[in-house]
């Protein structure tokens, strides 16, 4: 089955345990009821937010209106949350006030910032939007004077500073309709033309038939045109094409078991991308060939395989280079030729270059370490993973890697140290916050209850980055807090909010942004916070024999606890049924009943039991064949699958989206372990994929 969200979804939920190991204190831990982040807003507040989604959408059409001005500057003498917004209103007045260009350029002055461009509050993003509407009124006025007219100095800059965003798209139909105006005036219009074409050379950007047809195109432009037929889709199109032809006459010849025409065939694919790599998407070629490595592989033309995977490599982009890098080593790894997976590491430096890897490739590279016998350095590239990367699955396995090597001598607590933090993350009272924070908290609410996403994610990225002066009103108090302690009760308190109104995807954007910037550490509180345990008493009671904490792992994968969710495929509720699935345990449910959770994990709970019984167990096979479908697991174990290592296995997943959802759902049932005070680290790893069947110990 397809889930419906392809990175796993953070939520929380409090849950107590009675018997609660010490060693990790859950026991002291705080309701995430209580949390202080929610606060109410006025009716003012509410009825002064949707005056805003108003003006947007007038803005958005260029449909400024004075009546709506007019209603919310009534707004500015009385108390409300929108402060931040007066001073914009001084703005909109004066824009409604135009009555010549000496008033247009006093009201309209132009900003750097373009229309997608980041903003951190909404006082920005509506200034971005009247600049949008400026650059339009601009258009306007310039078409309506004569043709005859010469331009002032003052216009050209203007159309000057503007010209990036017309360039990129902005404004089009007002863009042709002033050029072709100006076409009776020669002079004027080469100026036009001439600022335009510069942008376009410098972005290199193909402007639209409408648009070039309504130019005055120079000598340069020519030869810009001809030197990027990359730009024209027809030309783009043909040789993407033709090398995606090369390639899959490779891939299937390899699988046809043709393997000199397979080898001739990329390397002819090879030659024509690299005569022709303007025109070719570099990360859909590598993909190709890639492909054609594998099949080579799986034919047992080991040696051929790894020939076509350093070919890819030759043309990989950045963001490809760490899985080249991996697939040079996974055939050894599927093989267990350890001193090749070394001779790998040794050859591309890969040691020397660890940190500037993907946590897959820095896992395998440290393994490599521990299987040729350098434990030492090993372990130390173990827990540069664990303290650089520490919600990855490579961050668990490395830890579960560490436990096995120490066989012991170390307690599990401490070993956790190194994911966890000791430490509980700062608190403070929302009494000593300042107005800044408390008026975003207000308009963040105003917007949940509105349903504007699009607001709600500005306010909460304002919030995100308050310094402690504007987080807190008292100017000695916020000298006594340090950055990263303001980082901390901010995110952490954010996660609380969100979650309480079960806004988990926003949720998870707050708590992956502050471990990307490292202004927030991995805690047993937040762990509580962000790990659900919504719905688990009803999985109980249809688990039965299979482990509820795997079911609401799997559930917080596909659905995120939302009991209406529905994916493109047509999968719905919290398991994600297909309906034809569901048809298969009860005849008579409907595609509505689906959105029922009684019903969707009954049925759901049921189909997982029946796959690991069908697999012996094994939870790789079983959990793929929830994602991709039962034949193509049976497929792949006949085809593909060559290791008994369930890592090697993992990474033989053929479909990318299969693979990362096997790992994000082993790495949710770890924490829920952790919650649950299930030991963690001390059962070895291959144990930890097989799922026993045949008594409930839950």
């Amino acid at each position: 089955m397809l889930r419906l969200v392809t990175l796993f979804i953070l939520t929380f939920s409090y849950y107590s345990t009675a018997s609660a190991n010490p060693n990790l204190h859950f026991a002291n831990i705080a309701l995430a009821e209580a949390a202080p982040f929610q606060l109410n807003y006025s009716p003012m507040d509410y009825d002064y937010g949707r005056d805003i989604e108003l003006l947007f959408s007038e803005l958005s059409k260029n449909q400024l209106k004075k009546i709506t001005i007019d209603h919310l500057s009534k707004y500015q003498q009385k108390s409300h949350s929108f402060g931040i917004l007066n001073s914009t209103y001084d703005r909109l007045k004066q824009i409604l006030a135009i009555t010549d260009q000496d008033s247009f350029y006093k009201s309209c002055t132009i900003f750097s910032k373009g229309t997608t461009a980041y903003s951190e509050n909404i006082a920005e993003r509506i200034n971005i939007s009247i600049d949008r509407h400026c650059r339009f009124l601009f258009l306007k006025r310039l078409s309506a004077f004569s043709s005859n007219i010469n331009f002032s100095s003052r216009d050209l800059a203007y159309f000057k500073d503007a010209s990036i965003f017309f360039s990129t798209g902005e404004n089009q139909a007002e863009l042709v309709s002033l050029l072709h105006h100006y076409k009776s005036n020669a002079i004027e219009h080469e100026k036009l033309s001439s600022i335009l074409i510069e942008k376009y050379i410098e972005f290199k950007i193909k402007p639209s038939t409408s648009v070039l047809s309504s130019l005055k195109v120079n000598p340069l432009f020519n030869k810009f045109l001809q030197n990027n037929l990359n730009l024209d889709d027809s030309s783009n199109s043909y040789f993407q094409d033709e090398f995606q032809r090369l390639s899959r006459v490779a891939s299937e010849a390899a699988e046809k078991g043709d393997f000199q025409l397979a080898k001739t065939s990329i390397n002819t694919a090879v030659n024509f991308f690299n005569h022709n790599k303007n025109f070719i998407n570099s990360h859909k070629a590598w993909y190709g060939i890639i492909h054609t490595g594998k099949a080579l592989f799986y034919k047992g033309k080991d040696t051929d395989a790894i020939e076509v995977f350093n070919l890819a490599k030759s043309i990989a982009n950045k963001e490809d280079t760490s899985e080249s890098i991996f697939y040079l080593m996974w055939p050894n790894l599927i093989n267990k030729n350890y001193k090749a997976m070394k001779m790998v590491v040794d050859k591309n430096n890969l040691e020397k270059n660890f940190e500037k890897f993907d946590s897959k490739l820095q896992y395998w590279i440290a393994y490599t370490f521990i299987k040729t016998g350098d434990v030492k350095k090993g372990s130390a590239l173990f827990n540069k993973i664990i303290s650089t990367s520490p919600y990855s699955f490579y961050s668990i396995i490395s830890l579960k890697e560490l436990a096995s090597l120490n066989k012991g001598a170390v307690s599990e607590t401490e070993i956790l140290s190194k994911l966890l933090s000791r430490d509980d993350p700062a608190e403070y009272s929302i009494d000593k916050t300042g107005p800044n924070l408390k008026d975003a908290l207000k308009r963040l609410a105003v917007w949940n209850k509105l349903g504007n996403d699009r607001f709600a994610n500005l306010e909460l990225r304002y919030i995100q980055f308050l310094n402690k002066e504007d987080t807190f009103k008292d100017t000695e108090f916020a000298k006594t807090i340090t950055p990263q302690a303001n980082k901390e009760f901010l995110t952490m308190n954010l996660v609380r909010l969100l979650n309480t109104q079960k806004r988990y995807i926003s949720s998870f954007k707050v708590f992956q942004e502050s471990l990307e910037q490292n202004s927030l550490s991995l805690n047993y509180k937040l762990i509580k916070f962000i790990f659900p345990l919504n719905y688990l008493e009803l999985i109980k009671k249809n688990a039965e024999n299979l482990d509820p904490l795997i079911v609401i792992s799997l559930i917080r994968q596909e659905s995120a606890f939302n009991p209406e969710a529905k994916s493109g495929v047509g999968a719905k509720g919290l398991m994600q049924l297909m309906p034809a699935t569901a048809k298969r345990f009860n005849k008579r449910v409907k595609v509505s009943h689906l959105g029922n959770p009684e019903i969707n994990v009954a049925i759901g709970t049921k189909y997982l039991r029946q796959l690991l019984a069908r697999f012996d167990g094994n939870l790789i096979f079983a959990l793929a064949s929830y994602n991709a479908g039962e034949n193509r697991i049976d497929r792949w174990r006949k085809e593909i699958f060559r290791s008994d290592d369930p890592l090697a296995t993992i990474e033989s997943i053929p479909f990318e989206e299969t693979r990362n959802y096997v790992k994000l759902i082993y790495r949710n049932n770890f924490f829920y372990s952790l919650l649950s005070n299930k030991p963690v680290l001390m059962i070895p790893l291959e144990e930890t994929f097989k799922v026993s069947l045949d008594a409930k110990n839950f």
